[in-house]
């Protein structure tokens, strides 16, 4: 994988190019055969800033160091972000189709409300909470950012899923 190609496709230049660069020759590294080529590249197209990039990475990381995932959160969103279920989610109400960066911006907006609570929660209940979250709106109105949702939610409801960090 050219990393410094991929990047310049991304139109990123100057200082936050060698960031860039850095980033994802680390997630390479550090996720070695967790993650598929085109999947890191397809995180790195969708991620909107370097913070929600690495976000990722970690997530899935993470995520690569528990046992018995059959079904990893990233094919979950990939799959959500086009109206598709898994686990029996949507039987009867549609989640609503987002862009894969919405999805990403998402995880990375629970990420951070986690950690300025002091809170921590596993990848695949991320997903899931913007999974449900999707499936609520969805019933009342089509003109809502994810990213909006996702905040509404948070505040009117909080994380039910999270954990103390240690």
């Amino acid at each position: 994988m050219d990393i410094k190609q991929l990047i310049k496709e991304k139109g990123i230049e100057n200082k936050l190019f060698d960031d860039w660069v850095s980033s994802v020759s680390n997630a390479i590294e550090v996720l070695g055969g967790s993650i598929t080529n085109n999947d890191l590249k397809e995180v790195l197209q969708s991620s909107s800033s370097l913070d929600v990039f690495n976000i990722i990475v970690r997530l899935i990381y993470l995520e690569s160091k528990k046992p018995n995932i059959s079904i990893g959160s990233l094919d979950k969103i990939r799959s959500y972000s086009q109206g598709l279920s898994y686990d029996g989610r949507a039987k009867n109400f549609t989640i609503k189709e987002y862009s894969l960066n919405a999805w990403l911006d998402s995880v990375a907006v629970i990420f951070v409300w986690l950690q300025e609570k002091s809170l921590d929660a596993d990848f695949v209940s991320i997903v899931d909470y913007i999974a449900c979250s999707t499936e609520v709106v969805n019933l009342t109105s089509d003109d809502l950012e994810l990213v909006e949702i996702v905040k509404d939610f948070l505040k009117d409801f909080g994380f039910e899923n999270s954990f103390s960090r240690n």
